[in-house]
């Protein structure tokens, strides 16, 4: 598995989890559809996330007991994984995981999604979410590109926002935040009526970020 980036914002609220999970292959078929406001005391499943969906219904699509690393031996550390991991399946077989398929998991009291150059940590969780992850970029053009010597790679700290109600990672600027926070008119309305400058403002972005958490605080199920 890519190398995990460890970066927290300084308003991380901690992101619990560690409950015991059966794989949805073979867990019950009746679903907590009652929900819970989260926070820094939520526990959530322990398991891997094959889509936004699995982690925003707190059900990994395996369980971490359930995965086995290249040697079949039981997973002691996603973060450290090679980038080969199995699963046990009901009958007690272990079957390979398509690593492109992750969309993040959570072990050892943090969630982590995939993006930029692999999994990294959501610093803060909310209806409106951060990540601040590293990504690398390649380029063939100019000096290198023009004798054959291969690209040139830049790797650069980004970061960006996780709409909670639809999955979608957005750049950290005035579009986006208008964008998560168009559901509530009155804030919308709010952020509109700032001179152009203010609103184009990354603290601004943060300052509305916070105002719409407050005001919708993030839920789970149970």
């Amino acid at each position: 598995m890519n190398r995990i980036i460890l970066l927290v914002i300084s308003t991380t609220i901690p992101t619990i989890c560690g409950a015991q999970w059966d794989s949805i292959d073979y867990a019950p078929i009746i679903r907590d559809t009652s929900l819970v406001v989260y926070d820094s005391g939520f526990t959530f499943r322990e398991g891997v996330y094959f889509g936004f969906e699995d982690f925003r219904d707190n059900r990994p699509g395996v369980a971490l007991k359930d995965l086995l690393d290249e040697e079949k031996r039981p997973v002691d550390d996603l973060r450290q994984s090679d980038g080969k991991l199995y699963r046990t399946d009901s009958s007690g077989t272990a079957r390979p995981i398509d690593m492109d398929r992750i969309w993040g998991f959570c072990e050892r009291n943090t969630v982590y999604v995939h993006i930029g150059n692999g999994f990294n940590r959501i610093g803060l969780m909310g209806s409106i979410a951060h990540i601040v992850y590293d990504q690398t970029y390649s380029s063939w053009g100019g000096y290198y590109g023009m004798y054959g010597m291969g690209p040139t790679t830049t790797t650069v700290q980004e970061q960006r926002l996780l709409d909670m109600a639809s999955g979608d990672f957005l750049p950290v600027n005035a579009t986006s935040i208008a964008q998560a926070i168009s559901t509530d008119p009155e804030l919308l309305a709010k952020y509109e009526s700032l001179p152009r400058k203010e609103r184009n403002a990354t603290e601004t972005v943060y300052r509305f970020m916070r105002l719409f958490n407050e005001r919708h605080p993030l839920r789970f199920p149970r």
